[in-house]
């Protein structure tokens, strides 16, 4: 282990070293922006059943180009998981100890509070439902007393009053958007080959579940056979069940790419001529969802058609994207058609999407994270 005169922080998060789910991606790119942030970032998380994984291919993976110390914890001495309880968090607060840790950062339950309790100034980040029963959270929130817990950062006002409700310090929560890596998503001046073919292509990027807009978007599909559809994302099975709507309803103008490691996504965006943000409104999340990829969209460029729902309503204007109802396919295809119109609408819409993506860059929240918990 090299020896950095900066300062230390512990990140920490019980995922799975390689981990391509959301919150995953999310914790790492926070953790490298408190790096671009010159502070010497200790990575703790759990080590895959397959054994430890080479900061090579961490990095090849989620695209990072500034430096993580990853430590990875192995399972139980029996075999068993760790868990994201005390197995994990025990030694978690160990580590921050044995490298003098001046900040943690925690996508946990146990450990921040565990922290905080020790004096060490400590953020912490929770985007669950606020009615979430598990003690630990309940804990959490009444840990948000202490001086050591710094900051409870949450992504919508609704999860904001909900977690104060249930007893959190009001003035310890702040709202902020999931962010956007600027150096992995900004368009390039000459990008490189597209891998989508010849257009107009219409891209969505991320999990296939039904929640996340899936079947307006095969309606789409099917309203729209001039245009060429691209699903970027999707656990295996997922991908089976999505290919088997595909066939039933006999859509050509498709393609399912499959799951993709974060750094392989930005080439699909730039050779986009439409990104495809379309969450349902019968899920409870649609009042506080935040995805990356809304500010990945915006920072490559690409116009964004994004159903109203109010959690999306809540962080755009309406001058960045053109919104549609949500869980309604005829209505993602007329939206998908005035975001591809050539002329100065859509150009301006554009623009004003990327002036907001500069602002939710990883550093950026980074920044304003370690500034609050100075304060």
């Amino acid at each position: 282990m090299a020896v950095s005169a900066r300062p230390t922080l512990l990140a920490a998060a019980a995922i799975e070293a390689g981990s391509l789910f959301a919150h995953a991606v999310n914790t790492v790119k926070m953790a490298e922006g408190f790096a671009r942030n010159g502070l010497n970032v200790v990575f703790v998380c759990l080590e895959p059943a397959g054994g430890p994984v080479s900061p090579e291919r961490l990095n090849a993976l989620y695209g990072l180009n500034a430096p993580l110390d990853w430590v990875m914890l192995p399972a139980n001495a029996d075999g068993t998981p760790r868990g994201d309880g005390m197995g994990f968090a025990v030694p978690a607060l160990e580590l921050a100890r044995a490298r003098e840790a001046r900040i943690v950062y925690a996508r946990s339950y146990v450990l921040p509070a565990l922290t905080a309790r020790e004096g060490i100034p400590t953020l912490v980040e929770a985007h669950t439902d606020p009615s979430n029963a598990r003690p630990d959270f309940a804990d959490l929130l009444a840990a948000t007393h202490l001086p050591g817990l710094r900051r409870l950062v949450t992504i919508a006002p609704v999860l904001a009053r909900g977690y104060a409700a249930r007893g959190a310090a009001a003035d310890r929560i702040v709202v902020l958007p999931d962010a956007v890596d600027e150096r992995l998503f900004a368009r390039p001046a000459v990008p490189p080959p597209s891998p989508l073919g010849p257009g107009p292509n219409a891209v969505y990027a991320g999990h296939l579940y039904d929640y996340k807009g899936i079947p307006a978007i095969l309606e789409a599909v099917a309203l729209r056979p001039g245009i060429r559809f691209h699903l970027v994302g999707g656990w295996p099975q997922d991908v089976e069940r999505t290919r088997a709507r595909v066939e039933a309803a006999g859509l050509t103008n498709i393609t399912l790419h499959g799951l993709r490691a974060h750094a392989e996504i930005p080439p699909f965006l730039w050779g986009a001529d439409v990104a495809l943000l379309p969450p349902s409104a019968t899920h409870p999340s649609a009042a506080w969802t935040s995805p990356m990829k809304l500010g990945e969209y915006m920072m490559a460029r690409v116009p964004v058609v994004a159903t109203g729902i109010p959690a999306l309503r809540h962080w755009l204007s309406g001058r960045e994207a053109v919104f549609c109802e949500p869980d309604d396919g005829a209505a993602l295809a007329r939206a998908i058609d005035e975001a591809i119109a050539p002329g100065a609408a859509r150009d301006g819409r554009v623009a004003a999407a990327h002036r907001l993506a500069e602002r939710w860059t990883f550093t950026r929240r980074a920044a304003m994270l370690l500034d609050a918990c100075a304060a």
